[in-house]
């Protein structure tokens, strides 16, 4: 129960620091360095805001909302995506969806009308994912509701948003949700543990850290600390050296 709870309070995390980040997540990079706060919100989390639009997926759809006024949100689109959607993750003006077999790239220039862009399909299993103008990092897990073989992290060009370029696969163990911080990406193992990457060489990341002892789902990275869901409960890090974090608090039944 512990773990639904938490779920739902990362979501809320989501609502409260979109609103101080949003310009910063807006920032765009011209090349493969990836923007500081482009990691803020779960990569597990179903709903986001950009701007004064809220989007929400359930297995097959995206939902869009007009939220100028908060107390009274207007539903302005439906869009039809795929089967199994399980994630969304905003950078820009773009949404990276993800399923239990792909990850779909939506525009939101026009924010109303996401539209869109193009599609990585990879064999069944489970996929949050986060990126930025031109790299997208996607974690692919076997699972009893996912089905597939596939442990992995894989790194797609998205220059061309009409045409992802898978670059990189790097196995691990059965990994969960991650976050990105300028040039760390965190990526939560399950068992395995929390592992800390370098990703300066943004195709090759290196695994610089391994923070064991509990069970990780998802992480959101905010700049100088982290919050990550644990098997019962939560933990806080501090992240202000970003490759060598260490433990502040633990939240936990």
């Amino acid at each position: 129960m512990i773990y639904k709870n938490l779920t739902i309070f990362f979501s809320l995390l989501l609502l409260l620091f979109s609103s101080c980040t949003k310009d910063e997540s807006m920032a765009s990079s011209n090349g493969p360095e990836l923007a500081d706060n482009a990691g803020t919100g779960g990569s597990l989390a179903r709903f986001t805001i950009s701007g004064n639009y809220m989007y929400v997926v359930d297995a097959g759809k995206l939902y869009t909302f007009n939220i100028t006024a908060p107390q009274d949100p207007r539903q302005v689109s439906v869009k039809e995506v795929g089967f199994n959607i399980e994630t969304i993750f905003p950078y820009g003006d773009k949404l990276f969806i993800g399923s239990q077999d792909a990850m779909y790239i939506y525009s939101i220039s026009d924010p109303a009308n996401p539209d869109r862009l193009g599609v990585a399909s990879h064999l069944r299993a489970c996929d949050p994912v986060v990126a930025n103008d031109s790299i997208a990092y996607v974690t692919v897990r076997t699972g009893s509701n996912c089905g597939g073989n596939i442990n992995a992290l894989n790194v797609y060009n998205v220059n061309d948003p009409l045409n992802p370029v898978l670059y990189t696969s790097l196995g691990l163990s059965n990994p969960r949700g991650l976050s990105l911080n300028g040039n760390a990406l965190y990526i939560c193992d399950e068992a395995a543990g929390l592992r800390v990457m370098n990703i300066d060489d943004p195709y090759n990341p290196q695994q610089v850290q391994l923070v064991t002892g509990d069970k990780f789902y998802d992480c959101i990275a905010l700049q100088d600390f982290m919050i990550c869901m644990i098997e019962g409960g939560m933990a806080i890090y501090d992240t202000k050296d970003k490759f060598a974090i260490r433990l502040m608090s633990r939240i936990t039944e």
